[in-house]
């Protein structure tokens, strides 16, 4: 059984986020599945079922290295990297079957377009919240247009933070066992911090992601939570943006420069497709 390891949304300064890509042409069981993320020990590996799957509908399942989770963005771009590399696309549009549905994928020349999960908003938190499990402080957050913070998904949940300029973003941290156990208590994945100021001149935003809850102490780039943070930009923040492309940059305070593109439909507004080109890094033989 073959595995693939990948860098997802690499930028032109390299970077990425590294997934684990298995060709499950055996049928694992969810317990060999759980072993083999914990063994690799990235923030996804994803399993493509081939038994069930041919084009233009692939069946995946994602996990993390200590939960299944209904979707990923990074492991989902993978993924569709390597069934295209390995001639399983036929054409330039296909589907991925998740615990979030049916989603579209469609190919661009380099890059993939993932479908998300149509974004619902899941709740809010304080600001109070915020001081707790971070070092940020309240002059340093700028609250949604309820004054408070968006729980926002697309997929997976996640705390959408705004925070003042690039310092501030580059210079927080988290309070790591407080922030587990308010992920816990909100059932939600983690944190996705943002700044308006950036690094590169062409994007729109910088970001940090959290989600100790998930093991994953900081992600490199994350694709719902992009895909989420775009739906809060047009919809819940003070200051709203009103585009359909979104080029965010995340992983620069990490040493893994990544570029997520996010790309909403025109016709369809709650229709969101996160994208990025991918790399393989690795290929290894799993003895299942």
């Amino acid at each position: 059984m073959k595995q693939y390891i990948l860098d997802s949304f690499v930028s032109k300064k390299g970077g990425g986020n590294k997934a684990a890509v298995v060709l499950d042409d055996k049928g694992l069981t969810e317990k060999e599945m759980k072993d083999i993320a914990r063994y690799n020990n990235l923030s996804e590996t994803a399993f493509i079922s081939m038994k069930k799957s041919s084009y233009p509908d692939f069946t995946i399942r994602y996990f993390t290295p200590t939960e299944e989770v209904d979707i990923c963005g990074h492991a989902a771009l993978a993924s569709f990297y390597i069934l295209d590399k390995l001639g399983f696309l036929k054409g330039d549009e296909a589907f991925h079957l998740t615990k979030a549905g049916r989603l579209k994928v469609i190919r661009k020349e380099d890059i993939f377009l993932i479908e998300m999960k149509e974004p619902e908003i899941a709740g809010y938190a304080e600001i109070d919240d915020v001081e707790r499990i971070t070092s940020l402080k309240k002059d340093d957050i700028i609250p949604d247009m309820n004054g408070k913070i968006s729980i926002v998904s697309t997929g997976l949940k996640d705390a959408i933070i705004e925070v003042t300029d690039l310092m501030i973003l580059k210079n927080m941290k988290i309070k790591k066992e407080e922030m587990i156990a308010f992920c816990n208590s909100k059932s939600i994945v983690g944190a996705h911090v943002v700044s308006r100021e950036t690094l590169e001149e062409d994007s729109d935003f910088s970001c940090r992601n959290f989600a100790p809850a998930y093991g994953i102490d900081e992600e490199s780039a994350t694709g719902t939570s992009n895909a989420s943070l775009v739906f809060y930009i047009k919809n819940l923040a003070i200051n709203k943006i009103r585009k359909n492309q979104f080029k965010i940059e995340q992983g620069y305070f990490m040493d893994s420069p990544s570029n997520i593109y996010v790309f909403n439909d025109e016709k369809e507004p709650n229709r969101l497709y996160v994208g990025g080109k991918a790399q393989i890094i690795e290929t290894q033989q799993l003895n299942y």
